[in-house]
């Protein structure tokens, strides 16, 4: 065997052991918190319920706590993604595949939240990091879609054969 022979099978293994990274990576992934399931007055529970736990505490001098959060924005699982690389791997014949692994490397960033505690672990404030809020035309395409789920799913009534099927149905078959 070539030298050149030898690296095209080394290329191709290559290639092969890398096909399907960037679809396994876009369906694993963090799911971003919720900053709508909580708010001025939450209990813990409820924050760390969406942003885990705190990567630090600081006691403040009136007796409240300052803990910070760190989590992932932009990296949350995602199916149609995967299956979109699914088929330009297919497509390109697993060519594709590295440009789409280094996409998927590079999605999300990482934020941080303070979030100061009363003595009755109740959220007194919160700093840092929250989500911009929706664009005018996100909320319009959200209503519209909202006019489609709360329409009732109207079920067709079966319609029932003329009396004289059902008679004919009951008696036989006339002669």
């Amino acid at each position: 065997m070539s030298w050149n022979t030898l690296h095209l099978h080394a290329g191709i293994a290559s290639l092969l052991m890398l096909s399907g990274c960037s679809v396994a990576m876009a369906l694993h992934g963090n799911q971003e918190p919720n900053f709508d399931a909580f708010e001025v007055g939450s209990t813990r529970k409820q924050v760390e319920i969406q942003l885990g736990t705190p990567v630090s505490t600081t006691s403040l001098s009136n007796g409240a706590k300052e803990d910070t959060y760190r989590y992932e924005m932009g990296n949350s699982p995602n199916g149609a993604r995967a299956t979109l690389y699914f088929y330009y791997d297919v497509g390109t014949f697993g060519l594709a595949e590295p440009i789409l692994t280094l996409i998927e490397l590079f999605q999300g960033h990482d934020e941080e939240t303070k979030i100061v505690y009363g003595s009755d672990d109740h959220v007194l404030e919160i700093k840092g990091y929250t989500p911009a809020p929706p664009s005018p035309e996100l909320k319009a395409a959200q209503e519209a879609q909202a006019q489609y789920i709360k329409q009732p799913v109207h079920v067709a009534t079966p319609i029932s054969p003329p009396a004289s099927v059902n008679q004919a149905v009951a008696t036989g078959p006339q002669e």
